[in-house]
């Protein structure tokens, strides 16, 4: 894309593309019908660990095609000379059916970037079905990414919007158009370039999950007897309630039950997601743990490192929205009753 805009505005660049061939002049365009669909899987891609390529993917190269036919009619098939004339004079930058096709492009752009975000909203969303421990900062960094390839990609589109109204009114606003041209330059260039910082200085990898939700259709038959005490069994086990990257997929492999069977008996039987009931159960152990004398060599840090916490403000969050205390009030009050540290679980 950027060889294109630098062969479509500079006039050197243009002048030897046409030494060249004039017929590479769009060369560099198709990589507009291309980034969408290429941010859209990779979005799909880095979120689900089920994604695999498949036929019906290839619609997303059908504008690409389209255009290609377009381009053969309207430019490949002039002469030589209609090509050069339209390049030197930049008549093709401001014309039908070029503007269109210009147009078209970048509409397409926004669509995908909506479609990215969506898929980064609805991730967010079901995030806590399948992992206890969620990095906040991920999910920031995703959004944050794909609002800002939505900005620049609506920036483009508006420059083209105010190019079709000049065509239509056969009036072209220069000084505007260039002002948005250079400004969608440099914010391309600045915002790009402060998410990769960001990406490879501040987040983690982001923590992948299954694209397909869970239905119910097989929820008696793995609501059993046999699987609700293996799971209430299992999460007696520090081993496994306090592993700090715990997730959906590998309490399914210790209990031994597929993860689908589990997220639905979850959902049916504890009325409640992963996340909340790991850390749940977390927290029945940090009451415990503060509500027992036999703990006072342990700081409250220790303790919500010991239970499977990496955040200290995730634990005093969901600390205090559970009991109704911090951590710290809880320990100097829960010692005046018998039952401090048990809940729906027995201790361990």
């Amino acid at each position: 894309m950027a060889l294109h805009e630098l062969v479509f505005w500079g006039k050197e660049f243009r002048l030897w593309m046409l030494d060249v061939s004039p017929n590479l002049f769009f060369l560099g365009s198709y990589a507009y019908y291309l980034d969408g669909p290429f941010l859209f899987l990779f979005v799909r891609a880095l979120l689900y660990k089920d994604f695999a390529l498949k036929r019906v993917d290839l619609l997303h190269l059908l504008p690409l095609a389209l255009y290609a036919f377009l381009l053969v009619v309207a430019f490949y098939g002039l002469s030589a000379a209609d090509k050069v004339q339209l390049i030197e004079t930049q008549h093709i930058a401001y014309s039908s059916p070029f503007l269109y096709f210009d147009a078209a492009s970048k509409y397409l752009r926004v669509g995908y970037a909506l479609f990215g975000l969506a898929l980064v909203w609805r991730y967010g969303l079901r995030l806590q079905d399948s992992v206890a421990n969620i990095n906040r900062q991920d999910l920031v960094w995703l959004k944050a990414m794909m609002l800002t390839i939505l900005l620049l990609y609506c920036l483009d589109a508006l420059l083209l919007t105010v190019k079709l109204h000049g065509l239509v009114t056969q009036n072209f606003n220069m000084d505007l158009l260039n002002d948005l041209g250079v400004s969608a330059y440099h914010l391309n260039f600045l915002a790009i370039n402060v998410l990769v910082l960001l990406k490879f200085s501040r987040f983690d990898t982001v923590e992948a999950i299954d694209s397909e939700t869970n239905s119910g259709q097989d929820t008696e038959d793995a609501m059993t007897a046999e699987w609700v005490q293996r799971i209430e069994q299992g999460m007696q086990d520090p081993a496994v309630y306090a592993l700090p990257n715990i997730s959906l997929d590998k309490l399914a492999d210790a209990l031994d039950i597929p993860a689908r069977k589990l997220s639905q008996i979850l959902k049916h039987h504890f009325d409640t997601n992963f996340y909340e009931f790991v850390n749940r159960r977390r927290i029945e152990v940090a009451k415990a743990r503060l509500a027992d004398p036999a703990f006072d060599h342990q700081s409250i840090t220790d303790i919500f490192y010991d239970v499977g916490f990496n955040s200290k403000s995730v634990f005093n969050t969901f600390f205090k929205r559970m009991v109704g205390q911090t951590p710290s009030q809880y320990r100097e009050t829960s010692r005046r009753e018998p039952d401090g540290g048990k809940g729906i679980f027995q201790s361990h």
